[in-house]
């Protein structure tokens, strides 16, 4: 069968598809199902498969029983692909000159998303080739222990030739560190957005 639906091989010895094939001849047989998983874009994303060493007569229940698991399936690789662009969209990037970029974070920073960020820091920032990332926290409602991870991205950031700015901490954020033994003398803090891009250069004018 193709398309969408299940492929069913109750004898992979006797299927004109797998017959000849080296792996049979290493199974020494077997029978086979596998229920193709489509993303709601419409790419194939692969195929769930079940074995069983011998020959085996798939019936209507097992077909749809392997049928819903493929359906299951994608909807969870639907949901986590829906929930990583959450995650992007939730901390961009956006260059505002050549080499110098500004990472507005917003809402609560747990320890999945403290990951993400960390992990999409250093890849956008070697991406956009910056010579300084402004990082603000003014948006930042409520932090987790982990957000203080985000501060030692600044050593990793010195080492690809990056400068890390801080801009907006609260007085609530800045007493959390101290309670956490949070070092902050390795790390630039500006009191807002504008000393941080006088910091770089960039002057606004009204």
């Amino acid at each position: 069968m193709g398309g969408r639906e299940p492929l069913v091989i109750p004898d992979l010895n006797e299927h004109e598809l797998t017959k000849d094939m080296d792996v049979t001849k290493a199974f020494g047989g077997g029978s086979l199902i596998g229920a193709p998983i489509y993303l709601k874009n419409g790419k194939k994303f692969g195929t769930l498969c079940g074995m069983d060493n011998n020959p085996y007569n798939f019936n209507e229940k097992d077909i749809k029983l392997f049928k819903s698991l493929a359906t299951l399936l994608t909807y969870v690789i639907d949901l986590d692909d829906s929930y990583q662009q959450i995650l992007k969209l939730s901390a961009p990037i956006v260059p505002l000159l050549q080499g110098v970029a500004i990472l507005p974070l917003i809402g609560e920073i747990s320890e999945e998303r403290g990951d993400y960020i960390s992990t999409m820091i250093i890849k956008e920032a070697h991406k956009l080739q910056l010579n300084h990332l402004i990082i603000d926290l003014s948006g930042i409602t409520n932090v987790e222990r982990e957000f203080f991870y985000l501060l030692n991205l600044v050593d990793a950031m010195k080492l690809l030739g990056i400068e890390a700015l801080f801009t907006g901490m609260r007085p609530d954020l800045a007493r959390k560190a101290i309670k956490d033994n949070q070092r902050l003398d390795h790390v630039s803090f500006f009191g807002n957005l504008q000393q941080a891009l006088s910091h770089v250069g960039i002057k606004l004018t009204v």
